[in-house]
């Protein structure tokens, strides 16, 4: 029986059923005996299953960056920083200002991952294990109907180390500014002798799960949001799921998608998720983090977000970034924002591959990665009185 349970598990994947599979809880039980995930993967990694079989039921935090140090680091550098980037230049989301949120209500928000900057000690190690992973977890706290669960939209992306991604740009014949602008940067890598820091486009225009994260609802405004970003080994199981899957593109390929999942399926399918790794080497990792989108939601917490470890959720850039890595704030000050690009204010002007090179060229940001995402929040009528049930 086990062996028929791994064997499964490989046609599953290989199949791309994920989705439909996991919105059927009966079914799950042939996936979730621990004997037969442990021998389908001879890497399993405990660690690694505790953290996401516990994913959803844990807060994270935000950290706060300062002029010298990190408030609210406790010793674990992996944790996620969130900046803002708007009119006022870079801010903590934690810090934004409360009155310019919507004021109350429901929201429909959008989370458009837009671009990924690596880091030169971070682009040794995906290289050196070619495989990493980028998820993004968004979920509503309270669900649309007292019927219904609260849902997630959650997508998971495969990292090309930087030979494929060359490879994959020079074959594939596509033209996409994410394909030539990992396939440039892979081959100044390589032409140089050196890993180099790497920025690239996330393309996501046609693919449909990243779609559906532009259209996320957030009964009572609010909700929790969560990157992590990591390595593996190449030859994990994951990874080798990830690569039947994977789609021709740029550094970050969408691979896994589950928009709209309810949370039961989501904490099932992270179950089977964290039994899959094998020694990852963590970038940013986090729990979900609470957000707040309008000042109702926030104020019913009597706390500031900075205290609760929380953030604000308004219109513009957000780039998440590593409490170990990041800059200090009078760093921040002498940068800008161009394309989703942190940049030098001198290189404003500056487009497409220049653009690039002046974003991984940063003196302060050499060693850092961070991921943007362009965010819209606009305030939306959903069904009123309906907000009873909340994720936990």
């Amino acid at each position: 029986m086990p062996g028929q349970r791994r064997d499964f598990l490989k046609q599953l994947f290989a199949a791309g059923a994920l989705p439909g599979f996991f919105a059927r809880p009966e079914a799950l039980a042939l996936l979730l005996d621990p004997q037969a995930v442990k021998q389908a993967n001879p890497d399993y990694d405990g660690e690694s299953q505790d953290f996401w079989s516990g994913f959803t039921a844990k807060t994270g935090r935000s950290a706060i960056i300062g002029t010298g140090r990190t408030r609210g680091l406790g010793g674990d550098r992996t944790q996620p920083v969130f900046l803002h980037h708007g009119p006022d230049g870079f801010k903590n989301a934690a810090l934004l200002d409360q009155s310019k949120l919507v004021e109350e209500g429901d929201v429909m928000v959008s989370v458009n991952t837009s671009a990924v900057k690596v880091g030169e000690d971070d682009l040794k190690t995906f290289d050196r294990l070619q495989n990493a992973q980028l998820r993004v977890d968004v979920a509503q706290k309270t669900a649309i109907l007292p019927i219904i669960e609260a849902m997630a939209y959650t997508v998971v992306g495969a990292m090309r180390s930087g030979a494929a991604a060359a490879k994959s740009g020079s074959s594939s014949g596509k033209s996409s500014s994410a394909t030539k602008s990992s396939s440039s940067s892979a081959k100044k890598s390589s032409s140089s002798g050196s890993s180099g820091s790497s920025v690239q486009s996330i393309s996501i225009a046609s693919d449909a799960a990243w779609q559906k994260m532009q259209n996320i609802p957030l009964p009572s405004g609010e909700g929790r949001w969560a990157l992590n970003l990591e390595a593996q080994k190449k030859d994990s199981l994951f990874g080798k799921v990830l690569e039947m899957v994977v789609k021709e593109g740029g550094m970050f390929a969408p691979a896994l998608g589950l928009p709209g999942i309810a949370m039961t399926a989501l904490n099932s399918f992270n179950n089977l998720y964290g039994a899959l790794h094998a020694e990852p080497v963590a970038v940013i990792k986090s729990n979900p983090v609470r957000v707040f989108a309008t000042q109702e939601a926030i104020d019913s917490t009597g706390s500031s977000a900075s205290e609760i470890g929380a953030i604000l959720l308004q219109p513009g850039t957000y780039i998440l970034m590593s409490a170990g890595q990041a800059p200090t704030d009078d760093d921040l000050k002498k940068l800008t924002l161009k394309q989703d690009r942190i940049v030098r204010t001198a290189d404003a002007n500056l487009t497409g591959d220049e653009l690039d090179e002046a974003a991984a060229d940063v003196d302060v940001l050499k060693n850092v990665t961070y991921v943007s995402f362009d965010v819209q929040v606009k305030r939306a009528s959903l069904l009123a009185g309906a907000n009873t049930k909340s994720s936990g």
